[in-house]
């Protein structure tokens, strides 16, 4: 698929700024005849054709964008979904914006809202949340590169031209596998979640970081948490089942290292002094736990903002796709220790 003019291009090639090309291509009398020319002929040079969200956006714009939630329990009261929507909040706020909240239920996604919002105007843009490797049907906007649609925090491979903004997760999980080994464990016990691509890209990454250390696979044993705390109690059993000498157990978010650190209190463990505990993210509840988690810091307020004006970025036809990336940073407390001799 060949790379989409933007009115980004149109103003380069005719010397003036987008708002200038935005305003000729809406026809505003303003625009004198000389620019208005040369603006038309950088269009018809690149057969540039508005897309019809950026076209609505200048002209009966719904100043609103739609953010849809995941349809899982207690999903508003999240804490990695409420710091994804403060951020989000923040951006479309700050330019006069309001908020559409759906959940992708079953009607939701038999009914193809998804995409009903954004055919009517009901919304300027979508910013889709807490998406899984399950959720085919976001297949169309590989083939809708028109519409202003934006994956937060996921990606997928095989649907390259899907608009994304996401934390670099496999940076995230060698920051994290450096600091374990860097402290000299060497039987490290995971638990991380399989059904989101950027879960499977920390695993492997962290995995395959462990192997170049020389880690044998029996020494890094594995378990779904689900990104739940319940099931990341029940996920450390798991590990301390498959192997008891683990010295270090390392949890692909925080609410399972809490489930963690919880199962391990229940066998009579310290941590860190018998077994070390790290996760990512590095919200609120880290902060709270006895000890302190250490963790890597992902900014999901950050990330929430980025993914606001990139939507609107894309509704405004400035740009035609983005595939932006944060970076986390290793925040070291005190739930992880050298292993005991």
């Amino acid at each position: 698929m060949g790379k989409r003019t933007t009115i980004a291009d149109i103003a380069r090639e005719s010397g003036f700024s987008q708002s200038t090309v935005s305003l000729v291509i809406n026809n505003n009398p303003r625009i004198s005849d000389d620019t208005r020319a040369k603006v038309l002929a950088a269009i018809e040079k690149f057969g540039y054709k508005p897309n019809i969200q950026a076209r609505g956006l200048a002209l009966r714009s719904s100043r609103i964008v739609s953010v849809v939630l995941p349809d899982i329990p207690n999903v508003f009261s999240d804490p990695y979904f409420g710091a994804l929507l403060g951020g989000i909040y923040a951006g479309i706020s700050d330019i006069g914006f309001k908020l559409l909240i759906e959940l992708a239920n079953m009607k939701f996604i038999r009914t193809q809202e998804y995409l009903n919002i954004l055919d009517i105007s009901q919304a300027d843009g979508m910013l889709f949340l807490g998406s899984t490797n399950y959720d085919q049907y976001l297949s169309v906007f590989q083939d809708k590169p028109g519409y202003p649609f934006v994956l937060v925090n996921n990606h997928f491979p095989k649907w390259p031209d899907i608009s994304h903004v996401s934390v670099d997760y496999s940076h995230s999980a060698k920051l994290a596998a450096d600091h374990l080994l860097g402290l000299g464990h060497r039987k490290i016990g995971i638990i991380t979640g399989t059904n989101v691509q950027t879960a499977v890209d920390f695993l492997e990454t962290f995995e395959t970081t462990l192997k170049d250390a020389g880690i044998l696979a029996e020494d890094m044993p594995w378990a779904d948490g689900r990104f739940s705390e319940k099931v990341g109690f029940e996920a450390a059993r798991v590990v301390l089942t498959l192997n008891p000498a683990v010295t270090a157990i390392m949890c692909g978010n925080d609410t399972m290292a809490v489930g963690a650190a919880r199962y391990l209190k229940s066998r009579g463990l310290r941590v860190p002094e018998d077994i070390s505990v790290m996760g990512v993210e590095d919200l609120p509840l880290a902060r709270m736990m006895t000890p302190k988690l250490t963790t890597v810091t992902h900014n999901l307020h950050q990330l929430g903002q980025l993914a606001s004006r990139q939507v609107m970025a894309l509704a405004r036809d400035e740009i035609d796709t983005c595939s932006d990336m944060l970076r986390g940073e290793l925040v070291i407390r005190e739930s992880t220790a050298p292993p005991r001799s």
